[in-house]
């Protein structure tokens, strides 16, 4: 007979996972043993929310189910935000956490996970898909199967699982595992209706999001936009749904974007949505009377559908990728053939800021011509991921990553390390900020320690700026947004472990790129910006009288 962390183990190296992430204690031991035994890699993080952003920058790199794990009490509760991240994203996650032995419920406990103090499986329900207490070894099968079915489903996303210890080493004589096998999910009959809202439409328009990119539907897209000569623009999140030299493409709308994006959505008569929730972040800007007509929104997750904007609506549900394949597939021969001709370009970007220190859009906008086309990017959440919104020119498709819309700080740090161990010759390169590279970059020793060689590249301005900003401009006061004691990113970064480079002009950080790409070694490289520089987020006005 073998244990139920033997039959854990053994169907997660059956799916594929080669990396786990988290960090060990008691309760969660025999399981996270038993998932090493069975040739897993365990990546031990410094933080549990940075290990649950690891395992979703694997499961983002990998299409695979990523796997973080915590011990009980605060170690779970530390994996929360990781696991609400998760579920924004649509990234297939199973976080694991430890709870005390079953035989010992009602005695209190060091690192309490049950309803007398911190009741974990109650607390992630609404933060994943499915949450659940395993109270007996022989639940645990059709358990872990419904778990599983759930993260790898269509609507992908994060499961929890709270694991008694006692419950980890019950023996069982046979458990019946099912992997699940991922089947297209196609909307046949709303796709036969789209063609007639497209002949009908005036001006149609593309609005890619992030969802294009979780399908891997980028050719799709392209061939969609030339086949019907239709402008694309892209949400935050969507960035990097197309290149940014395509001439369909008008650049992004909503915070981050240009005016142009933001005229395109105001003038359109018909949205074709691509994995998009239309957050505010997304139409900050469009008037309610420029609502359009009709909107067709392909979409796995039906919880928004139809309901943020007055506009006559047509649902696709399921897969991005599976569906458009079915629509172009079914097209007239005299459409496709004729998507082979040159589209007039349009330039949609503004000039740089003139600023007498060092500006992050002028970076950014040089930054991808000095790393590889075969590279990805994780952008943190703050005024520097809005800046690389506007302005980083993506040239693969899918190699620009960022949260727009549950928008933690950090995350960024550890999803890009969770990719670097999924896909070790990619470069990976992280953009953060110096808030918060304070609140999770200690992650660079994990790092270090496990020879993950991203380079993480650090904006310096010595405040919170995004709040900074924000809260000048609607209430004239600035509390609680600067460091009266800035940090020293590479004195930080070299005591941890890794290479490290200061930047004040533009061509002191391209040596240092150049030289940290040359490295192969974790490098960390603090950008001094302009801390007046104004960020591209005015659009998103808060009033706070």
């Amino acid at each position: 007979m073998r244990t139920v962390a033997d039959y854990l183990a053994e169907t997660l190296r059956n799916l594929g996972v080669t990396h786990v992430f988290g960090i060990i204690g008691k309760s969660i031991c025999p399981a996270l043993l038993k998932m090493v035994d069975y040739g897993l890699e365990f990546i031990p993080g410094r933080h549990e929310a940075s290990s649950g952003f690891a395992a979703s920058g694997y499961a983002l790199q990998t299409g695979r189910l990523g796997v973080a794990f915590a011990t009980s009490g605060p170690g779970g509760t530390n994996l929360l935000t990781a696991a609400a991240h998760a579920k924004a994203n649509n990234l297939p996650v199973l976080f694991l956490t430890g709870h005390q032995s079953i035989q010992e419920l009602g005695i209190p406990q060091c690192q309490d996970s049950s309803s007398y103090l911190a009741d974990l499986a109650e607390m992630f329900k609404p933060a994943t898909l499915f949450s659940k207490l395993v109270e007996r070894g022989d639940h645990f099968g059709t358990i872990l199967n419904h778990a599983l079915s759930i993260a790898l489903g269509p609507n992908k996303g994060p499961v929890h699982l709270c694991l008694p210890f006692d419950v980890q080493t019950e023996q069982l004589p046979i458990c019946r595992i099912v992997i699940p096998e991922p089947e297209p999910l196609l909307s046949i009959s709303s796709l036969n209706r789209i063609l007639p809202l497209l002949h009908q439409a005036e001006r149609p328009l593309i609005i890619a999001g992030k969802g294009v990119t979780r399908a891997g539907a980028h050719e799709e897209l392209r061939q969609l936009a030339e086949t019907f000569n239709i402008p694309v623009v892209t949400t935050p999140g969507g960035k990097g749904a197309i290149t940014w030299d395509h001439p369909l493409y008008h650049g992004p709308c909503g915070v981050g974007g240009f005016p142009h994006g933001d005229e395109m959505l105001n003038q359109s008569d018909l949205y074709i949505v691509l994995g998009s929730r239309l957050s505010d972040m997304t139409l900050c800007n469009l008037k309610p009377h420029n609502h359009p007509a009709q909107l067709i929104q392909i979409d796995t997750d039906p919880t928004f559908v139809g309901k943020i904007l007055q506009s006559q609506t047509l649902h696709i549900t399921g897969d991005i990728k599976d569906n458009l394949q079915y629509l172009l597939s079914t097209l007239p021969s005299s459409l496709t053939s004729a998507s082979t001709g040159a589209f007039e370009s349009f330039e949609y970007q503004t000039p740089l800021p003139d600023l007498p220190h060092l500006s992050l859009a002028a970076v950014l906008d040089q930054m991808s011509e000095l790393l590889p086309y075969d590279h990805k990017l994780f952008v943190d959440d703050g005024s520097h991921g809005f800046h690389a919104v506007q302005r980083y020119k993506v040239k693969k498709p899918g190699s620009f990553i960022f949260d727009a819309y549950f928008a933690c700080m950090g995350n960024a740090i550890g999803m890009a390390i969770g990719a670097k161990a999924a896909s070790p010759e990619e470069t990976v390169v992280c953009i953060t900020g110096d808030g918060c590279f304070m609140m999770l970059g200690t992650e660079i020793n994990t790092a270090v320690c496990k020879d993950l060689p991203v380079i993480f590249i650090v904006v310096n301005n010595k405040q919170l700026d995004m709040a900074l900003k924000g809260m000048e401009k609607t209430t004239g006061r600035i509390d609680g947004t600067l460091f009266e004691v800035p940090m020293d990113a590479v004195k930080f970064a070299e005591s941890l472990g890794a290479k490290a480079f200061r930047a004040e002009t533009l061509p002191q950080f391209s040596t240092a790129l150049e030289a940290a790409l040359e490295l192969n070694q974790v490098a960390v490289i603090e950008l001094l910006t302009d801390r007046d520089e104004i960020p591209p987020t005015a659009h998103r006005v808060v009033n706070l009288d």
